[in-house]
């Protein structure tokens, strides 16, 4: 009954249902912020009246006395102070009635001067325990109608506020943070961009707080629409129109509540409701084009320091598939990358002085069906060259399924060990210029002029590490060792250093596993001086493929050699 609670937005709406619930579980302490005024004192125009029709009709004519005009926005500003009292004074009154103790401290929720007027007001409470942030703001409108205000004002609430909470308190010392987030993080919403980029990354603030403080209670719910709050009755018809079900003010501080119990096995994030996707009614026929932009860093883009040639880091072809996937993923929901083909690689990107200010993904519709296929025709490119033309890096051409086919077997997998060795060794004799984030080969198993057989295990790369390109259902640093497998072949029978230049087909039929070893399997089609064209398969020790690559092309060259042995 001594553990007090600081909360922001905890005085209205839903937030202030979940505190008086709290309260009557536990008779603890809460000290509530809000950014409206509170007097507990109406004006004389609105004392003794309960009904709104009649309070908007007394405002008109109390505005009519002042010598004014009753306009809609002049009503709602003189009627706004007193319902946020009364909402207020009731959510006060419901708390000490429930047998808890409550008082309210108005603040912005990122004002440092009122947090500290709430922590003083803690400090005389009892023993601050927990930050519970409810605080939301909303500025609903389609993507392209957004202001920076808009962003602005919904970001700021949720993410610099929690910010701002947890800097006016000792975290070490909380025992509880819980985090109104939202299902539109989770889900995305119709006009809503900006208060979903907010609420996923309230999500991640609260992964990354329970990793630091093991043992405080962390939740984070991610709450789909009450009936009350945000929620008005024609956004209601709007969700029951998609089926959509609102939760109940009972049944939703229920589960507030229950969070409160042991942890067991839940992880942070809760998802409460039912799901916002939208059902889907088929694709359209309409074939479309889209341009996305992204501007990388040394610095955002840790992994690159691990894949540097003659000095200088460079992006990995397996980098820049994930990423010409990942931009076509991002416009289809539930559907996932299979293949990649015709890839080719015209100008690596290199990590110096020559990196552009911004590179473009430019993604044309190509197909469409029923089946649920789509195919679009990628390209990477930047800046201008000279002439007025873009410099083009990477094309190729990716297909999104919404359900991948069952993974073949690969019929070839020669496992008996001839001439078996080390893997290490070939990071380190200049045959590979891999650092650790990449070294993924463990044993070559065995190798022939016609073939190629090597166990690998994926490389261990934090989620800091992997800047722009994370790992996903397709795992770019463990597939890497596909495209190690042709300059570890043209190594031992060309003498040469290669580099991946092109491929055909490039099909990802289910991750690499991250926790066990896996084998690549390379069959040479035709090798020369230039060049060298292979099938590369990623499998299980029963044959059964992750990803295959079919006629993947390195370019050979001795000019690598030694660039190759200065990296390492």
């Amino acid at each position: 009954a001594s553990s007090v609670f600081l909360v922001s937005g905890g005085a209205k709406g839903v937030t202030a249902a979940c505190v008086v619930r709290l309260a009557a579980e536990y008779k603890c302490r809460f000290v509530l912020l809000g950014r409206s005024p509170f007097t507990g004192e109406e004006p004389q125009w609105a004392r003794g009246c309960g009904d709104i029709a009649e309070l908007k009709k007394r405002g008109m004519e109390e505005i009519k006395a002042r010598g004014g005009k009753p306009t809609p926005r002049k009503v709602e500003e003189i009627m706004k102070p007193v319902l946020a009292d009364r909402e207020i004074a009731a959510t006060l009154r419901a708390v000490r009635e429930a047998g808890g103790q409550a008082e309210y401290v108005q603040a912005d929720v990122t004002d440092p001067e009122g947090l500290k007027r709430a922590g003083a007001a803690a400090e005389r409470m009892g023993s601050l325990i927990g930050v519970i942030h409810g605080a939301g703001v909303l500025a609903d409108r389609l993507i392209e109608k957004k202001t920076i205000r808009d962003f602005q004002s919904v970001y700021a609430t949720k993410v610099k506020g929690l910010e701002a909470l947890l800097r006016s308190v000792d975290p070490g010392r909380l025992k509880y943070l819980v985090l109104f987030s939202s299902a539109a993080g989770f889900f995305g919403n119709p006009g809503q961009s900006d208060y979903a980029v907010a609420n996923e990354i309230l999500n991640k603030a609260a992964y990354q707080f329970k990793k630091r403080h093991p043992e405080c209670r962390v939740r984070s719910f991610n709450w789909g629409p009450w009936d009350g709050g945000m929620v008005s009755e024609s956004l209601k018809k709007l969700f029951e129109e998609r089926n959509i079900q609102v939760i109940p003010i009972e049944g939703g501080t229920r589960v507030f509540v229950d969070g409160f119990s042991a942890d067991g096995e839940e992880g942070p994030q809760i998802l409460v409701g039912s799901s916002m996707e939208t059902p889907g009614e088929g694709l359209s026929r309409e074939l479309r084009t889209y341009r996305v932009l992204r501007r990388l860093t040394l610095e955002d883009n840790p992994f690159v320091e691990d894949h540097v040639i003659g000095g200088r880091p460079v992006l990995p072809a397996v980098c820049a598939i994930a990423w010409m996937a990942e931009a076509c993923e991002q416009f289809y929901r539930g559907y996932r990358f299979f293949r990649c083909d015709q890839y080719k690689t015209l100008k690596g990107i290199v990590f110096d002085e020559n990196l552009a200010d911004a590179y473009r993904v430019d993604i044309e519709e190509l197909s469409k069906s029923d089946a649920g296929e789509i195919r679009f025709a990628v390209g990477i490119s930047s800046g201008h060259e000279s002439g007025g033309r873009p410099v083009q890096h990477y094309r190729g051409e990716i297909t999104l399924l919404r359900e991948a086919p069952a993974a073949p077997v690969y019929e070839g997998f020669e496992r008996q060990e001839e001439e078996a060795f080390d893997g290490a060794v070939l990071y380190e004799d200049g045959t590979l210029f891999h650092g650790p984030l990449f070294r993924a080969v463990e044993r070559v198993l065995n190798m022939s002029p016609e073939k190629l057989t090597l166990r690998c295990r994926a490389p261990e790369i934090g989620v800091d590490e992997q800047g722009r390109f994370p790992a996903g259902t397709f795992h770019p640093y463990a597939a890497d060792a596909q495209f190690q497998a042709l300059l570890i072949w043209v190594r031992k029978y060309c003498d040469s250093g290669s580099l991946p230049s092109s491929l055909q087909t490039l099909a990802h039929h289910r991750p690499i596993p991250v926790d066990r070893p896996f084998y690549v399997s390379l069959e040479v089609r035709k090798s020369g001086r230039a060049s060298l064209v292979a099938d590369v398969i990623a499998h299980d020790e029963a044959g059964r493929v992750y990803c295959r690559m079919l006629g993947a092309e390195a370019t050979v060259s001795r000019r690598l050699n030694d660039q190759f042995l200065r990296a390492t």
